[in-house]
């Protein structure tokens, strides 16, 4: 099976306490074409997270210190890290713990065990999600550049007519 590892850059944060879960994802994203970097806990997510600025972030609740759900909610209030996804992975498959991992900022869930190919399809799909959204907020930026030329513009057209109006 080919992939296009030379065509992309996606960077996708997996965080588990598991080890045995983090190679499963890290071998499968790897085999895939992604880039991938692991966090045992939520305080080296952070850090990594705001250094490494990743696409995606693959994210267990159940963890020691700092459990999921507190990694996401302070994803979301930086600057830095709150435009990046967050998929749950975890053994918690109670609708309360889904709603509550919504609630926290994040924007899919995967209960354990995991089947490899759903995770790509989450994956895949998150990641698109992400750079139409990219791509968006872009072409706002370059929408509101070229608003602003032409306000300028505007006013000097405005400005330059008004000279002669006046001398007359």
């Amino acid at each position: 099976m080919s992939t296009d590892k030379e065509n992309r850059s996606e960077t996708i944060l997996v965080v588990d306490d598991s080890q045995i879960n983090v190679r499963i994802l890290s071998n499968m994203l790897e085999r895939q074409g992604y880039d991938v970097l692991q966090a045992k806990d939520g305080a080296t997510a952070l850090i990594m997270a705001a250094d490494m600025l990743p696409m995606l972030i693959l994210l267990d609740i159940n963890m020691p210190d700092m459990d999921g759900y507190t990694v996401c909610k302070t994803l979301k209030q930086s600057t830095t890290t709150a435009h990046i996804p967050v998929i749950f992975i975890s053994a918690l498959d109670e609708i309360v713990d889904k709603v509550k991992a919504f609630s926290v900022g994040g924007v899919d869930y995967i209960t354990k065990p995991f089947q490899l190919a759903e995770v790509l399809a989450r994956v895949q799909t998150q990641l698109q999600i992400y750079q139409l959204q990219q791509e968006l907020l872009q072409a706002n930026q370059s929408l509101q550049a070229s608003n602003r030329e032409l306000d300028a513009f505007a006013h000097t057209v405005a400005h330059d007519l008004r000279s002669p109006l006046n001398n007359i």
